[in-house]
């Protein structure tokens, strides 16, 4: 009875280390960030008289985690140096430092099985939503997965090219969601240029934060080339840009749920924008970017629940 015991206690410890080690390479609230795209096209989409079985949403959401699962996974695999060196600030998820390809838990077999199975259902389940989402995530994916880190391309440590493979990932995901309920049209041209912009805005502070480990471990990422400060500073001129893209979001003719959005994002990128020059401490900015995740989720929620009213109605 005894060894029993201690052989259920054992075997819960390992479950608990097997499913910490998988919620770090996931990292949900990252994942929070990068699958709002999808979801404002669906619900824009939907909105628009688009049509949808509702399992096939469940579907595209199981999708995209899977893809994102490959991506993280991806990226913490080619980061382990500078993970290695990594104070964990600014960060949302669990600590750069604690990742398994840091702590040598993940071994060479268990590693090409994730990167195969991650990929592969991706790909495969979203094929089930339809094949213009599968097109357009799969194409999100590889852009901010494989050509982000894989050290064959490594935009990541290129300088410029690393914010603009983050502002494309937005735009193509947002194509996906919009393809999940209307995959015979597109999405209108001025919520991706504004979304272009606003993610570039948003991915600067993050680059900025890590300058001290990425020039440590030989990376030339933006901040490490043009300083963490006038990262920040071009957050300035960025804002200035959306503004005009915001007015003309509003004034065209396009669904009321992306004004609804742009309204509350040109705000919100100047609220973080001053955020971050306040909360700038040289050489890192101090500031816990979960905070972040809460009203996300909360528009996520939001738009979700009008997406599904009008396939529903």
């Amino acid at each position: 009875m005894v060894m029993g015991d201690s052989e259920a206690r054992e075997g819960a410890s390992s479950l608990r280390r097997f499913l910490r080690k998988y919620y770090i390479l996931l990292r949900p609230r990252t994942m929070v960030i990068f699958l709002f795209p999808v979801t404002l096209g669906f619900a824009a989409a939907a909105e628009g008289g688009g049509q949808l079985e509702l399992y096939r949403l469940a579907l595209a959401y199981i999708s995209f985690a899977s893809g994102f699962l490959f991506i993280s996974a991806l990226n913490f695999y080619a980061d382990v140096e500078s993970d290695r060196l990594h104070n964990d600030l600014y960060k949302g998820d669990p600590h750069m430092s604690d990742q398994p390809f840091v702590t040598g838990e993940m071994g060479r077999r268990e590693t090409v099985l994730l990167f195969l199975l991650s990929a592969v259902g991706c790909v495969g389940v979203a094929l089930l939503v339809n094949r213009p989402f599968a097109f357009f995530l799969g194409t999100g994916m590889f852009v901010i997965g494989v050509l982000y880190s894989h050290p064959w391309f490594r935009f990541k440590a290129k300088p410029v090219l690393d914010a603009l493979t983050n502002a494309s990932s937005a735009c193509l995901f947002l194509v996906a969601g919009w393809k999940m309920a209307q995959p015979e049209s597109w999405p209108p041209l001025w919520p991706l240029v504004f979304g272009f912009f606003f993610s570039a805005t948003l991915y600067l502070p993050s680059v900025a934060n890590d300058v001290p480990f990425d020039r440590a471990a030989g990376f030339r990422t933006s901040g490490v080339v043009f300083g963490a400060k006038r990262l920040l500073d071009a957050m300035i001129p960025l804002c200035v840009l959306l503004l005009p893209l915001a007015v003309v979001n509003l004034l065209v003719s396009q669904s009321w749920l992306f004004k609804l959005f742009i309204a509350m994002a040109w705000p919100g990128a100047v609220l973080f924008t001053w955020a971050m020059h306040h909360l700038y401490e040289p050489p890192f900015i101090r500031f816990n970017a979960a905070l972040m995740i809460y009203p996300l989720l909360a528009l996520h929620g939001l738009f979700i629940a009008l997406g599904v009213k009008y396939l529903v109605a």
